[in-house]
């Protein structure tokens, strides 16, 4: 019998099954649905996602060498945009840290389809994200939101795109995949937590070493 059309693919279900924990912890992490959501804390998140992206992105392309496939999935830009919206600076932008080790993420293609499989995931989530920010946030949604809504109503397309792409990978490389899924979960989670962890003497201010005073 033939799966129906939303029915998991091979690799898809293994990714899913694989990173299920890690997706909930770092779901749990961020937080991003409580209500109120600060400016302070949303910032600090745009900003720790904007060191990553910073290293992550150059390394994909890189790796996978297809600009037509990348160009539209670019979301670089996307948080730059949200943080100058949101009275970031480009000079403050500039100096914010980034995540070396991101680009280690994406050392094999195999790794990098693993990498990418998490990221462009989290847009599905981040439809969800947008819209009960624009609903519930204490600053001046809608602005600022690009980040977790880059593709809008192309959303699903977008997604399945992906999956295509990685349901063309050959067998022998699902195992690496799935270990770079893993492991870009397992930065995310370390690199992310300085975002949503409260400053020194329990303010809720952006600490200094973040390189940026909000």
């Amino acid at each position: 019998m033939s799966p129906t059309p939303d029915a998991p693919r091979p690799l898809h279900a293994r990714l899913r099954s694989a990173t299920a924990d890690d997706h909930g912890q770092l779901e749990n992490l961020l937080d991003l649905l409580a209500e109120p959501l600060s400016y302070i804390r949303y910032v600090a998140v745009l900003m720790r996602f904007h060191g990553f992206h910073r290293v992550w992105e150059p390394a994909l392309a890189r790796v996978l060498q297809d600009e037509a496939f990348l160009q539209p999935r670019q979301r670089l830009p996307l948080i730059e945009q949200d943080l100058r919206e949101l009275d970031i600076d480009d000079l403050d932008i500039e100096a914010l840290p980034i995540v070396p080790e991101a680009a280690q993420l994406c050392r094999t293609e195999a790794a990098a389809l693993g990498s990418l499989y998490v990221m462009e995931g989290s847009t599905l989530g981040g439809r969800m994200i947008s819209r009960r920010l624009a609903e519930s946030a204490d600053w001046s949604p809608p602005q600022g939101l690009r980040y977790f809504n880059p593709y809008g109503d192309a959303t699903g397309e977008r997604w399945r795109e992906t999956l295509a792409r990685l349901e063309a990978a050959p067998p022998e490389h699902h195992a690496a995949i799935v270990a770079g899924a893993q492991a870009t979960f397992a930065l995310l989670l370390a690199w992310m937590a300085p975002a949503v962890t409260p400053a020194a003497g329990g303010t809720d201010d952006v600490p200094s070493e973040w390189g940026v005073a909000v």
